[in-house]
């Protein structure tokens, strides 16, 4: 391919992704006619779901997302700060879009797992937490070897951010170890669908755990939740069971790069069913998937575009069939040096003395 040709691929792929945009319509609000909308249903906010990818601000599904002194941060659930964000853990952002640019208003951190290794392969990719089949992949592996100095144990307390094709099956961007409790005990945190609650027992992610918390509502039944609690004799009790932050908390425009579900001809994203322009591809469900979804309602997601089989870690989209990743054009920071006025140094005027010499005699002549 020459040089033209492929330039041409490259500026077509990079305009097929600034296309996604297009579909997004909406009435402009502002904040005191700055013209900085705040989001929600029918506005422009924008939300990303996905991993963090490189920093610089953040960058997630390949966009930059600018931080400010304004931005939130939480992790599953509590209140953070900028040093609670690592490359590869799952995130979901609310951004709102200023000058040109997304500035992120939350990020929130969401753990897939948090618990101790039941069983560890030899080579430490295949790992089982909590009942939950986990697949690592070798770059979080060797972040953990980099970054912790350990390899997976069994027994080993981790938090895992991760994808699920498939429930109980679990594919790890990113873990990392865990203190060891002083004088307390482990805790744990596991996220899926809530199948049955049956008397001190409850269902979730194709595991029974022992329940010892008050009443779950009926109403999370059949829903993505979050579910933590303790071990006790080397057992994990769930204490408490809330809602997972889901589409139903996102903006108006919505990035996804995840793992779908096929359901009933459609395809569900925590819980939430995306209704497809046309008939949705078959080859999402083979890998992660990009979609470009517009929120029309409460319980209204359609998606605008699908591109399947996408390299999740990976700064820029990786289409299929494209020799390189399409990256997001970023326009490099200008750097100002300061001004450094020079200290003008004055020099003491020394005023060298006079020297004369001194009047002898003179000498006596010496006699005939």
């Amino acid at each position: 391919m020459t040089g033209a040709a492929a330039l041409l691929r490259r500026t077509a792929l990079i305009g097929m992704l600034a296309g996604l945009l297009s579909g997004f319509s909406g009435p402009r609000g502002g904040i005191g006619g700055t013209g900085v909308a705040r989001g929600g249903i029918g506005g422009t906010g924008i939300t990303a779901v996905g991993v963090i990818q490189r920093f610089g601000s953040i960058y997630v599904n390949g966009t930059e997302y600018l931080l400010s002194t304004k931005t939130h941060y939480r992790v599953d659930g509590r209140r953070a700060n900028i040093d609670a964000l690592h490359r590869g853990q799952g995130v979901f952002v609310d951004a709102i879009p200023h000058a040109g640019h997304p500035v992120a208003d939350k990020v929130r951190v969401q753990h897939a797992l948090i618990g101790l290794v039941q069983t560890v392969t030899a080579d430490g990719r295949r790992l089982r937490i909590l009942g939950q089949d986990i697949h690592v992949s070798p770059r979080a592996l060797a972040r953990l070897e980099r970054t912790d100095h350990v390899r997976p144990t069994r027994g080993m307390d981790l938090a895992v951010s991760a994808g699920s094709p498939a429930s109980g099956r679990w594919i790890a961007t990113r873990i990392r170890t865990l203190p060891a409790p002083h004088g307390r005990s482990i805790r744990f945190l596991i996220r899926g669908t809530l199948h049955t609650v049956i008397r001190h027992h409850l269902r979730l992610a194709n595991r029974t755990f022992p329940w010892a918390g008050s009443q779950v509502p009926k109403a999370l039944v059949g829903h993505p939740v979050v579910a933590q609690g303790h071990y006790r004799f080397g057992h994990p009790i769930v204490t408490s069971v809330r809602p997972a932050t889901g589409l139903q908390h996102a903006q108006s425009q919505i990035f996804i790069a995840a793992y779908l579900r096929r359901a009933q001809g459609s395809w569900r994203f925590d819980g939430q069913t995306l209704i497809a322009r046309g008939h949705p591809s078959p080859k999402i469900a083979r890998g992660p998937a990009f979609l470009a979804i517009r929120r029309e309602g409460a319980d209204r997601f359609v998606v605008l575009r699908a591109i399947p089989d996408i390299h999740i870690m990976s700064v820029g989209l990786r289409l299929p069939g494209a020799s390189a990743a399409v990256r997001p054009h970023v326009t490099p920071s200008i750097l100002m040096r300061p001004h450094v006025t020079r200290p003008t140094v004055t020099r003491p005027q020394f005023t060298r003395p006079i020297l004369s010499r001194p009047e002898t005699a003179p000498r006596p002549s010496s006699p005939p």
